[in-house]
């Protein structure tokens, strides 16, 4: 008997999903269900208290509101189970108990998801064996040993970057969901939420994460500029096979195969410029120039100067179409120009035919005369230099249907971004196709469609194909798409001519028609070809021209006599990563800034970020190199008169050689103690001061807490070193550090504070009544002080002193019950200030038990002027000297002493005030 396995297949899921969607355990007790699913270790009370009752210290009030309040309001006990989600992705109707219940059971073991965030069946496949409890329970009490939790969430990455929660020790996906991505972090290192709403405006006003974990991988959507979907799909027809997304697929198994991303990183041989040409090669026969005129006289009369000036092997005829123009000086100077100047053809319309007409009569021309190699189409706002035309027919191969210049105006051929763009200042057209020439000789790229303001059409192509559509596109706007298109299906491939740049000014002849006759051309264009939006996407994602036009960047920069600074920094993001942004904005007032930051190192090869951030010329790469030298390659490339090193972690050996043979000369910037100690905060195991042991000590602790690959502090500190001893200066942002790292190496180091002078208003009071409040700023870490502001805040309860504290920020880690203050959650540092107005504090409280290099939240107090607090450690004393109304503790004081230091200094200060 024959059975359809396909239909069997279906029958089966229609019976499995009716069975999903009956609610088994409705008249099972609710105690006895809460019992079931506390043991999976799916609940988790610490989290329910805080998000869901709100009251961080009411945990063990968790299962008695859950059963009484929380289940009714339809909330979930966990934070990895959704039941709405979960409910209506079954068709079950449910209380979450019940559907939890259902999950725990009978769900996990067939691997549906409990979130659109866990995949029970990927975290199996990753490292966690069946067993009694279901696979949810075991990743939320160990997510260590219980696999990866989602294909999309790269938990090792996400620790890796995320220092502070890896510190913490929290479940790295739970805090991503209620943490993470308020707070703007990101679930992998290629998901760009900005990008990924430019790119797909159909998006619209929905999350971009929620939409790309949803949608946009199964789609094929690529999740921002470092990975391209499509392409890499079409490079591993594996991933398909597999049935899953590219970016899952590359994070899963690409990664560890050595795979390249979708869009491939650059190398030296796509930063160097290629060796220069000599003498186009000749080609025999005449390329006709169809140059058509409407309106415009200045715009034509430097079109036409330029063609005649410009200096080519290549025989031409230049046939100008003089389109029936409204401007009686524009027909006045072609005649003019007839008269004197043989050399070129004057053909005047009898009435306004359009653009479409217009040139399809001078290609009819040119296929007429047996000599033509082809027509090059020429708008009469541009202009052309040097010998253009030879260069654009070196790329006019057999299966070449047309080839287009290299612009400032020309869609998907434009120069420095896709679009319109002015020119360099104070640079020509014929500079700056000069250095096109050097910059990417011999260089093009395939392109889905030509563009007809400067479009050289082959003889063959147009034989084959025939002129364009006049009787489709009219006056003109998307006939040269139409043929491309229709060329293209005839085996001709177009070509954007990378070594050709003409300027363009745009839209000058037809500019009163352009806007409708787009609208039109556009809705021909999508009905005749349906995949043409396809393909222009697909090359502007891909963006083969993108090195070409790195390399020509890179020639204006050094053609204006721009400095370049390139500044080597982490990804980690935090004080650094804004210390190194004011940098690039002060530095890119009189220069040019480039970026370098590590991705990966191994052995002497690496990857590495290298972005420019500007509207006019800006990119951002990912740039492979195989040697230290092809690093410093990279580094001579750029033009770099100047180098600054902000951080190495991350850079490993091979940008110690880098360096050196780069040759350049370089300053280093301390931001933390990263160069003297791998813990980096100068912290123990606990979050406190470790107070710089002896090197048997700081051995102790390596071995205690192995950091950053180092072994032992002296080989640590020997090789990280050099970066200090070959820098022409290096500087700290506090005397603190500077005194700090000179002790430790023996090298003169700069105090320059982050800020200038700080706009602030010390001796200001708040309203000081009691209990006092105390606010704390920022995210608490065991090294911010958070064990100690749990102490003081303990002490302050136990002794009923009148003292509240309040974190604007969030605490890293679970906490006990009741621990004594509360907190804001995350913030966006452009909103700080107004937050602390709107708590309107008395006094802030900095309790840091590392030396603070610098502190940025210290900036905010100060600006703010209401009295503050702070250990006697770091950047603090400095900072603080002179201050009015400040008090200064010992790091270590006990909370009892801590709390009667606090109460004294309050009331003393209030006091006074209100006296």
């Amino acid at each position: 008997m024959f059975i359809d396995k396909t239909l069997l297949k279906r029958g089966l899921k229609r019976v499995a999903a009716k069975l999903l969607s009956v609610n088994w355990f409705a008249l099972v007790p609710d105690r006895v269900k809460l019992i079931v699913v506390r043991r999976a270790g799916v609940c988790d009370w610490h989290w329910y208290a805080r998000f869901i009752m709100r009251l961080p210290d009411a945990a063990a009030d968790g299962p008695r509101h859950f059963r009484v309040h929380g289940n009714a309001e339809g909330k979930s006990p966990g934070p990895l189970f959704d039941p709405t989600w979960y409910c209506e992705r079954f068709g079950l109707r449910a209380k979450p108990l019940d559907a939890l219940t259902q999950y725990v059971l009978i769900g996990d073991w067939i691997g549906l998801q409990p979130c659109a965030w866990f995949d029970p069946r990927y975290c199996r496949k990753t490292g966690c064996a069946r067993g009694l409890r279901p696979v949810l329970g075991r990743y939320l009490v160990d997510y260590r040993n219980a696999g990866v939790p989602h294909p999309l969430f790269d938990q090792d990455w996400y620790l890796d970057k995320y220092a502070d929660v890896r510190s913490s020790g929290v479940n790295p996906l739970v805090h991503f969901l209620y943490d993470g991505i308020p707070e703007g972090r990101l679930p992998n290192p290629y998901f760009v939420p900005a990008w990924y709403l430019e790119s797909y405006p159909d998006v619209g006003g929905t999350d971009p994460l929620s939409h790309f974990l949803l949608h946009g991988a199964a789609e094929g959507r690529s999740p921002g500029p470092d990975f391209n979907a499509r392409q890499y799909l079409d490079a591993n027809p594996d991933a398909a096979a597999l049935g899953m997304n590219a970016l899952a697929h590359y994070l899963a198994v690409g990664r560890r195969d050595g795979r390249e991303l979708g869009k491939r990183p650059l190398s030296l041989a796509d930063v160097v410029a290629p060796t220069a040409v000599g003498k186009m090669p000749h080609r025999a026969g005449v390329v006709d120039i169809v140059l058509p005129v409407y309106r415009g006289l200045d715009e034509t009369r430097n079109c036409i100067e330029s063609v005649l000036a410009s200096q080519n092997r290549t025989r031409t005829r230049l046939h100008i179409y003089n389109d029936c123009s409204p401007e009686p000086e524009v027909t006045a100077y072609l005649r003019e120009l007839a008269s004197h100047e043989p050399s070129l053809r004057l053909v005047e319309n009898p009435q306004n035919l359009g653009f479409v007409l217009t040139v399809n009569s001078g290609m009819t021309h040119a296929l007429n005369q047996r000599d033509s190699i082809g027509a090059l189409l020429l708008n009469s706002d541009t202009i052309v230099a040097g010998d253009w035309v030879d260069r654009m027919v070196a790329h006019l191969d057999a299966d070449v249907g047309s080839v287009t210049a290299l612009s400032n105006n020309a869609t998907i051929c434009s120069y420095p971004q896709l679009g319109a763009n002015a020119l360099p200042t104070a640079m020509d057209a014929a500079a700056l196709d000069r250095l096109t020439r050097v910059a990417n000789a011999g260089v093009a790229v395939d392109v889905p469609t030509g563009v007809g303001f400067c479009m050289l059409i082959s003889r063959a192509a147009l034989e084959k194909a025939g002129l364009f559509d006049a009787e489709a596109f009219g006056k003109g706007y998307g006939e040269e798409n139409d043929f491309c298109m229709r060329s293209g299906r005839l085996g001709f491939r177009h070509r954007l001519a990378m070594d050709v740049f003409v300027e363009h000014v745009g839209e000058v002849s037809f500019a009163d028609d352009s806007k409708p006759g787009k609208i039109i051309a556009q809705r021909i264009i999508d009905e005749r070809y349906p995949d043409y939006g396809a393909q222009v996407a697909r090359f502007c994602s891909m963006d083969p021209g993108f090195a070409a036009r790195v390399r020509l960047t890179l020639q204006v920069w050094k053609a204006r006599g721009r400095p370049v600074s390139v500044l080597l920094t982490h990804t980690w993001g935090g004080g650094t990563e804004r210390a190194v942004q004011a940098m690039r904005t002060s530095l890119a007032e009189s220069g040019e800034v480039v970026i370098v930051r590590p991705m990966e190192d191994n052995n002497g090869a690496g990857l590495v970020n290298v972005s420019h951030t500007s509207d006019f010329d800006g990119f951002e790469f990912l740039f492979r190199y195989r040697t230290p030298e092809e690093l410093a390659a990279l580094l001579q490339e750029l033009g770099a008169s100047m180098l600054q090193i902000h951080h190495l972690v991350g850079f490993g050996n091979s940008v110690r050689r880098a360096v050196a043979l780069a040759g350049l000369r370089y300053s280093f910037h301390v931001h933390d103690n990263y160069a003297i100690c791998p813990q980096i905060t100068l912290t123990d195991a606990s979050g406190n001061y470790c107070g710089e042991p002896a090197e048997n000590g700081c051995d102790a602790c390596i071995a205690e807490r192995p950091s950053n690959g180092a072994t032992d502090i002296r080989n640590w500190r020997a090789n990280h070193e050099w970066a200090l001893l070959g820098a022409q200066k290096v500087l700290a942002p506090s005397l603190d550090a500077a005194q700090r790292m000179q002790r430790y190496t023996g090298i003169p180091v700069q105090t320059v504070y982050h800020e200038s002078m700080i706009d602030a208003a010390p001796g200001r009071l708040g309203q000081g009544l009691r209990p006092y409040r105390v606010v704390l700023l920022g995210v608490m870490a065991a090294h911010k002080g958070l064990n100690h502001l749990l102490a003081i805040a303990e002490e302050a309860r136990r002794v009923r002193a009148p003292l509240h504290f309040h974190v604007i920020g969030y605490p890293q880690t679970e906490l006990p019950k009741n621990p004594g203050f509360s907190w804001s959650g995350p913030y966006e540092e452009s909103a700080l200030d107004a937050l602390i107005q709107a708590y309107d504090p008395d006094a802030f409280l900095f309790l840091s038990q590392a030396p603070e290099t610098y502190s940025y939240t210290l900036s905010h107090a100060l600006r703010d002027g209401r009295p503050i607090a702070a250990n006697r450690l770091g950047a603090f004393t400095e900072r603080l000297e002179g201050v009015p109304n400040t008090l200064m503790m010992a790091h270590d004081a006990p909370a009892a002493v801590a709390v009667q230091a606090l109460v004294a200094w309050l009331d003393v200060l209030y006091e006074k005030e209100h006296a």
